[in-house]
Parts: structure tokens; sequence; C-alpha cells
């Protein structure tokens, strides 16, 4: 099964390629804006990381403005994206030398939390989730 219509449809996907998960995560972040992409070292930057392409594309939009993460923003840099150019379909997003990874579209941002779904190329199938505990959940 490939990457949902749906998923094809909206800009904001980013695909997630999981390089080591032993004692957290760490891995690469792709998004339809640039071909290379922003590295994570654990699970909150790859939060920011998401949360930063959200926020450039103002969608979803967001419900709720104070949100923190264990890191400041002083800690970790997102990089800018120009969303005038997309350069990456979703089905894209996750480079064809690997085996695994995950496409990530986030729909809502209500409560304090994220809702969406997600494409596990490996297993072939699409998770919906309520929240971000739900989506590392799904990661691991």
């Amino acid at each position: 099964m490939p990457v949902s219509d749906r998923m094809k449809r909206t800009p904001n996907c980013v695909g997630i390629c999981i390089d080591e998960a032993k004692e957290g995560f760490k891995g690469r972040v792709y998004n339809c804006f640039s071909k290379e992409p922003q590295r994570f070292t654990d699970i909150t930057e790859l939060f920011y990381i998401v949360d930063g392409v959200m926020d450039a594309l103002n969608f979803p939009a967001i419900k709720t403005k104070n949100r923190k993460f264990k890191k400041t923003a002083s800690d970790f840099k997102v990089q800018p994206i120009d969303v005038e150019n997309k350069v990456l379909g979703a089905d894209e997003l996750i480079p064809s030398g690997d085996k695994s990874g995950y496409v990530l579209m986030v729909t809502g941002r209500d409560n304090a939390t994220w809702q969406g779904m997600i494409f596990d190329k490996k297993n072939d199938v699409e998770y919906t989730f309520n929240s971000e505990v739900e989506l590392i959940r799904i990661l691991k």
C-alpha cells in the first residue's frame, strides 16, 4: 500500500527515518520543501522540527500557543523553510535507499497535542494517533 491520497495532497507531511532507537531516537526528517534532511538526536528535536514545518506553513492551525519541550529555542535551531518552493511529494519523503521510514501528517494541533496519521513504509500500514505519546509508541 503506498502513501494515501490524502497525504499526497497536503504539503505538511514529513518523512521520518529513524537511524537509532536504542536509548532514544536519532535520525533524519525530510519535508516537501527541501531535499536535504534535518538531523535529530532525540525525540524533543524531532518534535521541534515537525512543529517548525507546521509553523512555517501555518497548517494545521495551532490552537494553544504556550507549548514547551525540555530544550529551549537557544539549544536547538530549526532550519528555515521556503514554503513557496515545493521540491518533494509525500511519496518521495523517504529516500528510496531506506527500507524503513515513516511519513507523518499532522491533521490537528488541538489541546496542546498533535493528531494525525503516520504511514509505516516497512510494514506497509497506516496508523492514526491522537497525541505525541501515541506517536512515540508507533515509532518504537
